[in-house]
């Protein structure tokens, strides 16, 4: 299976971006975007249409259309997010309702917009953002999923999340009745990384070994396929997709 990657400079900042089909999917449901504006900011986006369910890469398709044109023009850039998602959920649950053979679809939604040294992000579902600072991964997002939710209330371990026979139930996505979106919003320095992953990619390979392949000494476009390999040699059992910034 072959893997698609981006690769885009902004002054400073690296970004780039990889997909794979995986070894056991016929049809590629993740969707991510990176869009870059003026100075010293960048949009970061993931999706992932929900597997099993009708027309999860239509859902995921538009989600990121509803954030395509996203131009921040005010100081309350968190909330302009959170607009779009609204919007995103609005658009889904519209065609949902419009086109039969789509009914019950929906999508996850992570995304980030780096301004400077300030990261503005909105999250539904179980796709992740992670920030590496000084050789530490920090996890920025909750997964919505009823395994998510064990491990928030210290029911289960995250070894034990990662394993969970539930643990890709979604208890909230962009499309549902419940969405509820998360949000917030972290300082970046010089020399940091910022991930974000689909479930393909985090659900195979632990935190640690995310760490480490990000604390090399490599190029970022290295780090990713060192991920998508991992994550193949794993068994592969879904798509994978990964968007890294260097700061």
């Amino acid at each position: 299976m072959t893997n698609l990657v981006a690769l885009l400079y902004l002054k400073g900042m690296r970004i780039e971006s990889i997909t794979d089909l995986g070894l056991h999917r016929e049809n590629n449901e993740d969707r991510h975007m990176v869009n870059i504006f003026d100075n010293d900011r960048a949009l970061l986006v993931i999706a992932d249409g929900m597997g099993g369910h009708a027309a999860g890469e239509v859902a995921a398709q538009l989600a990121l259309e509803s954030l395509q044109d996203f131009r921040p023009c005010g100081p309350d850039i968190g909330i302009e997010l959170l607009d779009r998602v609204e919007k995103a959920q609005n658009r889904i649950m519209e065609r949902s309702l419009a086109v039969p053979s789509f009914r019950g679809m929906g999508t996850t939604l992570t995304a980030l917009f780096i301004a400077g040294k300030s990261a503005f992000w909105v999250h539904v579902g179980d796709t992740r953002i992670y920030h590496h600072h000084n050789g530490s991964l920090m996890r920025i997002t909750e997964d919505h999923t009823v395994a998510g939710a064990l491990l928030k209330r210290g029911e289960i371990s995250r070894e034990q999340a990662r394993f969970h026979p539930y643990g890709s139930i979604l208890t909230r996505c962009v499309g549902c009745e419940r969405y509820e979106p998360d949000s917030g919003v972290f300082d970046l320095a010089e020399g940091d990384f910022v991930l974000l992953s689909s479930d393909g990619l985090h659900d195979l390979i632990t935190d640690e070994q995310i760490a480490a392949i990000i604390s090399a000494d490599t190029a970022i476009k290295e780090k990713l396929q060192r991920m998508v390999s991992a994550c193949l040699a794993a068994g592969g059992r879904d798509n994978i997709t990964g968007v890294m910034a260097g700061i």
